[in-house]
């Protein structure tokens, strides 16, 4: 059990927190998950020695891009046009925030 638990360690430590989706975002949700399954020490009641090996071979391929190296992108940009900068920009929790804050009835009303 104990190697598990220092595999996933060393997982966390390779996979990035994006600072930009305060509480959306995977990395610290995987980190969430992995706090509540070890505190005991060991993998708790609610998941396998096996399914724990299955949930870390899957994050390990997701971290290393695996299937990103695999099936190479011919293009820069996704389906709306924008790329991936422009998609992570307008996904941050600062942009969503201002969108909301311009959806209500008077924020249509109010410029800044």
């Amino acid at each position: 059990m104990a190697s598990q638990y220092r595999n996933f360690l060393k997982l966390l430590e390779a996979w990035p927190v994006d600072k930009t989706k305060t509480y959306r975002d995977f990395g610290l949700h995987i980190r969430d998950k992995v706090k509540a399954n070890f505190a005991s020490g060991s993998v708790s009641s609610i998941i396998s020695e096996k399914e724990c090996e299955k949930i870390y071979n899957s994050l390990k391929r997701l971290c290393d891009n695996h299937y990103g190296e695999l099936h190479k992108r011919h293009s820069k940009s996704s389906a709306s046009g924008l790329t991936a900068e422009q998609c992570n920009s307008v996904l941050s929790t600062e942009f969503l925030e201002y969108l909301e804050k311009k959806s209500t009835f008077l924020g249509r009303f109010t410029r800044k």
